[in-house]
């Protein structure tokens, strides 16, 4: 039987007998002209019984399904089924058998070799010469690359809406984050204006505004780290440490602030060095992120454990950060170090955070060839963190920089160029306290200037000035003679890895990061 049913031979031959005894141009058929259509097709054609036997079976179809004409001719069309699946082919001839047709009916197959493939059914039933129904013509397209495609929309549809929600919910809670220090600072403004000559008011409020100036900064660096990481932009400036020392350090440096929450911090540290090749500024960074996150969600009472040790059989540091406090939600865990997921939101208002320390750790420990996890038996059960970084054996070639030794001169002469004048007046005011000598300037060239003539042993300068930015101010004061000896300190609010290069390549000794600590800037006067 051949793959599709001819209405005659002279069709399935696709040409007219000659007439007259003349040659003729041979012609195609109607019947001829259906066949060719039915052949060249790109989706299958098939015509079954209604007991659902094959009798028809063009090319497409061989190609779709894999099975020969000769294959499926006489076969039953269920040997298309996916198993489980075999229903809707009989709720698909009940209907034909009513004389209803189907038209895109989307529904899945399986081939020669096993696989599943998605097809679209469009159903027709065949009639006979008196309208009674014999069976059924289908055309099946195979829609399996499409279906594909659509998932995978819709998951990145998901995926596009999710950041959209997440990007949403982190305004919203930076706008509140940044509020939230901003309130007292206005307070303590307003309460200096009433009672700025009581000294024990101006203590309180002096200790108050240090705090919440801090936990601004945090917030800046936090979402600074998370772009820089997110540009691939963090620099590490790697050299031999000690990870056991820096642990012990930055425990103590925490200590006042977990006993003020009412919470006991615990160090269990060997006395011999447990040398890595990391950066110290960022392994500082990771191990107060996580002891940030272990005092936010550790209640008054709790205890904070941080131990370090050399596990010598994987050749790792291994530090852990254990608290007592809420746990983690197993199903949490695995998002644990994603930005802005964070456990119990409730508890964490009151602390509050955006929900990046813990991301941070992840990528700076991944930069240091470590890794991050954590561990928590449920709820209530207390968090366990675990970074292990590859030990450094042999002492590292390069030697360390050592600062320069402080100048004690007095009656220093220190230039401020700021084109922010409550920044200007504020640092002025400051300096001079320690008995500097100040002069202030408000734009690039106005620094130039006043640098020509006063001849200031340090310069303080931002670097977002107008009319003429402040690498080319130390480029002109490096590059006058008068000037060139005058020690160079920038103060920006630019304070990426390639900011810091840029600085020191225009002539800055130094580079702060607005806002600057004050203790580290009169350190680099004294």
């Amino acid at each position: 039987m051949s793959r599709v049913t001819e209405v005659n031979n002279s069709a399935m031959n696709g040409t007219a007998p000659e007439q007259d005894g003349m040659s003729t141009t041979p012609h195609i058929t109607p019947q001829g002209f259906l066949a060719s259509i039915v052949e060249s097709s790109d989706d299958a054609i098939v015509s079954k019984t209604l007991d659902g036997i094959v009798t028809s079976w063009n090319r497409a179809a061989e190609r779709i399904f894999g099975y020969s004409a000769d294959e499926m001719i006489g076969q039953p069309i269920s040997k298309l089924a996916v198993p489980g699946h075999v229903e809707d082919m009989v709720r698909i001839l009940e209907k034909l058998s009513q004389g209803q047709r189907i038209e895109h009916y989307e529904t899945i197959r399986q081939t020669k070799d096993g696989r599943t493939i998605n097809i679209s059914l469009s159903v027709s039933p065949i009639h006979d010469e008196t309208g009674k129904i014999i069976g059924a013509a289908k055309i099946a397209r195979d829609i399996t690359e499409r279906k594909r495609f659509e998932e995978q929309n819709a998951t990145l549809l998901e995926e596009i809406r999710q950041s959209s929600k997440h990007k949403d919910e982190f305004l919203c809670l930076l706008a509140h984050e940044l509020r939230n220090p901003l309130a007292p600072l206005r307070n303590a403004v307003h309460l200096l204006h009433l009672r700025g000559n009581d000294s024990t008011v101006v203590a309180r409020v002096r200790d108050m505004m240090d705090r919440q100036i801090t936990h601004l900064g945090r917030l800046i660096d936090d979402l600074l780290d998370v772009s820089r990481i997110t540009l691939g932009t963090i620099n590490l400036n790697r050299e031999r440490t000690d990870l056991a020392r820096l642990a012990r350090l930055t425990t103590e440096d925490q200590r006042e602030i977990f006993e003020h929450s009412g919470i006991a911090i615990e160090t269990r540290l060997p006395e011999i060095p447990v040398w890595v090749h990391g950066d110290r500024t960022r392994l500082t960074q990771v191990l107060e992120n996580l002891l940030e996150n272990a005092r936010k969600f550790t209640q008054t009472g709790g205890r904070i454990e941080v131990e370090v040790v050399a596990d010598l059989s994987r050749q790792e540091a291994v530090m852990q950060v254990r608290d007592t406090g809420i746990g983690v939600d197993p199903e949490l865990l695995p998002r644990l170090f994603e930005p802005f997921t964070q456990a119990d939101r409730s508890l964490d208002r009151k602390q509050g955070g955006l929900g990046l320390g813990l991301a941070i750790v992840k990528r700076l420990v991944e930069l240091h060839d470590g890794t991050v996890s954590a561990h928590s038996a449920g709820t209530d059960k207390g968090t366990e963190f675990t970074v292990r970084l590859p030990l450094q054996d042999e002492p590292m070639a390069l030697s360390e920089s050592r600062p320069s030794p402080a100048s004690t001169t007095k009656h220093i002469r220190v230039l401020v160029v700021e084109d922010n004048r409550d920044s200007a007046e504020s640092l002025r005011m400051l300096l001079a306290t320690q008995g500097y000598e100040v002069a202030l300037a408000y734009t690039g060239i106005e620094g130039v200037e006043a640098a020509r003539r006063a001849r200031p042993d340090v310069v303080i300068c931002d670097v977002g000035l107008p009319g003429m930015d402040g690498y080319a101010v130390a480029q002109a004061i490096r590059t006058n003679p008068g000037t060139a000896k005058a020690r160079l300190i920038a103060v920006t609010g630019y304070g990426q890895g390639d900011d810091r290069v840029r600085a020191l390549a225009s002539g800055f000794d130094k580079h702060l990061v607005k806002p600057a600590d004050p203790e580290v800037l009169l350190g680099l006067l004294s």
